[in-house]
């Protein structure tokens, strides 16, 4: 049978962001182990104090290390293709109507044969958002005249990286490189991604600083 430090180790490392917080010492361990104690139980298969298991996070954070943490996502990022820069983009939100699907196939048909064109959707609940190059704002908005409009951004970019086959495979990987956007300061607009593509949106005063960072983290 494992014993409680084995159990609570078991459970940090299945969260990288657990760990981070851990080394980090941001972490309120009577709070944590409140939250851990059931899961903690389950493995154990028998009651256990609280007390056991806040000591056990202390004793695990020397056993943690940043680095060993960074080391995989870091390793990852440097198998990342290149990043693409596309730039004067606008961001239209509308709300979901019965007509609209029919009126972004329009849209699609409209940019069919059109070079360098962006072009990316997404469809929430009450509410599709469509990023696009400014030279389609005309057609788009002829083409969604009478669609309720919730909210609309120009002087927009993107930046595309193109993504490893086993990017699913690694935790943390949009954990890491929003984080480090969001401490230099810098604000996302949309994030758009496939499989084995990731889209940032950012105001086109922010690329060129978001660019460095990101070619930064996956050079050194």
């Amino acid at each position: 049978m494992i014993t409680i430090a084995e159990a609570v180790e078991e459970i940090v490392r299945k969260s990288p962001f657990l760990e981070e917080a851990i080394v980090d010492g941001i972490v309120n361990y009577t709070g944590l182990a409140r939250q851990i104690m059931p899961e903690v139980e389950d493995k154990l298969m028998k009651d256990v104090q609280i007390g056991g298991v806040v000591m056990a996070i202390q004793r695990l954070r020397p056993k943690l290390s940043k680095l060993d943490i960074e080391h995989e996502v870091l390793n990852y990022l440097k198998k990342m293709g290149e990043i693409i820069v596309r730039s004067d983009l606008v961001d239209y939100t509308f709300k979901n109507s019965p007509s609209l699907i029919g009126k972004q196939q329009e849209l699609l048909r409209s940019i069919q044969g059109e070079k360098d064109v962006f072009q990316a959707s997404s469809k929430g609940v009450y509410e599709t958002n469509i990023v696009t190059s400014k030279k389609m704002l005309d057609q788009l908005l002829t083409i969604f005249e009478g669609e309720e409009i919730i909210s609309r951004k120009e002087n927009l970019a993107s930046l595309t990286m193109r993504l490893p086959q086993d990017n699913t495979s690694v935790p943390g990987i949009y954990y890491y490189l929003l984080k480090k956007i969001a401490w230099e300061g810098i604000n996302i607009v949309e994030v758009i991604s496939t499989t084995n593509e990731f889209t940032l949106i950012l105001a086109k005063r922010d690329v060129n600083r978001t660019f460095s960072l990101l070619h930064n983290l996956v050079n050194d």
